[in-house]
């Protein structure tokens, strides 16, 4: 009899953990601190990038299928979400981050600008290491149509020596 209260218990409790096997996914990418490098520079209208190669780091962090990026560019906080796995992508994700009122620095000239965006897309390549695109709008108050543009870069994101 003492049994009986035992499997009472064991049968939902095996059969909940078995249905929301498939709930969360792990994920190859290692959480931590990101060193980004600039594979192919394709726009910097805003002469946001001190060389061709430099860009800025970041701390990734994983919960489930929520991504989040802190970005040592102004600080930028990035949130976003691991994409479905398919036919093209196994370990993608995608990641947007904004700035309202914000004073920036754009070719020399000082900006007051509405809004500053970045939108980040991440392909796994191995734990340690992931590519993709990084682009950064930065749009304009009325006053100062000069200071709209855009920055649009492949780039590679290693932690420690990346992929071997």
């Amino acid at each position: 009899m003492a049994a009986l209260p035992l499997l009472r218990w064991f049968f939902p409790c095996t059969l909940a953990l078995w249905l929301g096997g498939g709930c969360t996914r792990a994920n190859l990418q290692n959480e931590g601190r990101y060193e980004f490098t600039t594979t192919e520079l394709i726009r910097d209208d805003c002469g946001l990038l001190s060389s061709e190669e430099s860009l800025w780091d970041g701390e990734l962090s994983i919960n489930g299928d929520v991504v989040r990026m802190n970005s040592d560019w102004r600080g930028q906080q990035l949130i976003g979400f691991v994409l479905p796995r398919g036919e093209f992508s196994d370990d993608a994700f995608v990641l947007d981050g904004s700035e309202s009122s914000a004073a920036i620095t754009l070719r020399g000239k000082q900006c007051l600008v509405e809004q500053v965006w970045m939108h980040l897309e991440g392909t796994t390549q191995c734990v340690r290491g992931f590519d993709g695109v990084l682009s950064v709008r930065i749009e304009p108050r009325v006053e100062q149509p000069e200071c709209a543009c855009q920055l649009w870069v492949k780039y590679r994101a290693v932690q420690d020596a990346g992929c071997q």
